[in-house]
């Protein structure tokens, strides 16, 4: 079969139209058939009650008919209706002058009065014969049984059978026939939103334009918005690689620039070597944050949304065997259940860098809750994040640098590294919010937002 869906629909809707007409015109073919064969047994039982009206009984116990039959055809030879008497002997005492050529014969062990049908040949033709064993009085009071024997030719029968199958399924077929051009109709119709899709995913390869229109059918839309967010991120993704390979490029300049002039010093002095080292570990940084920012996916919305606590509780699991000798008191409150739609690599270096700076500067004590947000009129559902120490926190004039988006290593504050700024970078690319205050433990606390990727 092939894999067009429009072509499976309609080979499948064509499969069941044949199915459901062709079934309903073996029901009507078997209703009509046997409608027409009880018709033709009526028939056979008023011809008898005919012939029994006539019949009568002699005083020499002779049955005779008391005038012809009304129906003409019991005096024409062959004419497919036929009369015969037998008595209870199986002798022939009265036969219908059509009935010349064909032989009948009695039953054995007939029942008064119930009627006996039977198919027989006649001829080249197929019929039906009644028995029937009825008593006959005569007017002296004698009575004598006689077995009436009614065969009539199905040829009419068969032939109207006939022609109502061949007006029945020339009609079914009609209609069939219209009922295929219906549903390539319907299905053609109803797939053509699937081609709008299509075609507007052409133009946005094409360049001619940037999103998916609204106007689909209300089963496509979700498809649509999830496509559209799916390209959105896609190229938000790629933009900032580019502008990462722009900065990496700019930041690069001045210690390349450096490092050039001390190529053309003819001797190198102890100065010389440390700028060397600082230019190196200065390029290095850079390198592990631009990367870094480059990697961050943002919001993903083709896999399932990741839990938080276990990233969370590994994270800590790490940091505890590093600091070991610090002997920090660390309380973690997330529920188990809070999952958030996020690439996993983001929020490793998103809580990895928090709670690694909170650990490197906190004392005696570290904290982490994680709460869902439920969206309500005017707040954007999503997640809240409360991390703090008991550090010396970072001063309100030095914050702006550690957080500045694209800085350079050099001007970080020492001690912070390039973390933080990755972290900042990271909550942009959520559409989230970052602040920093004084922790109720006297140190840093760092209070973050994180939108539902609906919010």
């Amino acid at each position: 079969m092939s894999n067009s869906i429009q072509s499976r629909l309609l080979v499948s809707a064509s499969f069941i139209v044949c199915c459901f007409l062709g079934l309903a015109g073996l029901v009507l073919d078997r209703a009509y058939q046997t409608g027409a064969q009880n018709a033709l047994y009526e028939r056979l039982q008023i011809h008898l009650y005919s012939v029994l009206a006539e019949a009568e009984l002699t005083k020499n116990h002779q049955m005779v008919l008391r005038s012809a039959l009304s129906d003409p055809r019991f005096r024409q030879v062959g004419s497919g209706l036929y009369v015969y008497v037998f008595d209870t002997n199986g002798d022939l005492v009265w036969r219908s002058s059509s009935s010349a050529g064909i032989d009948a014969f009695a039953l054995e062990n007939m029942e008064t009065g119930v009627n006996r049908y039977q198919e027989r040949r006649l001829a080249e033709q197929q019929g039906v014969e009644l028995h029937y064993r009825a008593i006959l009085e005569s007017n002296t009071g004698g009575s004598r049984a006689f077995e009436f024997i009614i065969i009539e030719s199905s040829e009419g029968v068969d032939s109207q059978i006939s022609g109502f199958r061949s007006v029945l399924w020339r009609w079914l077929g009609g209609v069939g026939f219209l009922l295929m051009m219906a549903q390539f109709y319907i299905i053609r119709k109803s797939l053509k939103p699937l081609r709008l899709i299509v075609n507007d995913l052409e133009d946005i390869q094409q360049g001619h334009a940037q999103q998916l229109n609204n106007q689909y059918s209300d089963e496509l839309k979700d498809i649509a918005n999830t496509l559209n967010r799916l390209i959105s991120n896609e190229r938000s993704h790629l933009k900032r690689y580019r502008d990462t390979l722009s900065d990496l490029a700019h930041s690069l300049k001045t210690p390349l620039s450096v490092l050039s002039g001390l190529y053309t010093q003819h001797e190198w002095h102890k100065e010389d070597t440390q700028v060397l080292k600082i230019q190196t570990q200065q390029m290095r940084q850079l390198v592990d944050y631009q990367l870094q920012k480059a990697a961050a996916k943002g919001h993903q919305t083709l896999s399932n949304p990741l839990l938080i606590q276990p990233i969370v509780k590994q994270i800590l699991d790490s940091l505890q065997k590093v600091y070991m000798d610090k002997n920090l008191s660390v309380s973690m409150h997330i529920d188990k259940d809070i999952s958030f739609n996020a690439e996993r690599g983001d929020m490793y270096e998103l809580f990895g860098n928090l709670l690694d700076n909170a650990f490197k500067w906190s004392v005696s004590r570290v904290s982490i809750n994680i709460n869902t947000v439920n969206g309500t009129e005017g707040h954007k559902a999503g997640l809240d994040i409360i991390i703090e120490d008991d550090g010396p926190g970072i001063h309100a004039d030095e914050l702006e640098a550690v957080l500045q988006r694209g800085m350079r290593a050099d001007e970080s504050v020492n001690g912070h590294g390039i973390g933080l700024a990755v972290v900042n970078d990271l909550v942009e690319l959520y559409k989230g919010r970052l602040q920093s205050s004084k922790s109720s433990m006297d140190g840093q606390q760092w209070t973050i937002f994180l939108p539902t990727i609906n919010g």
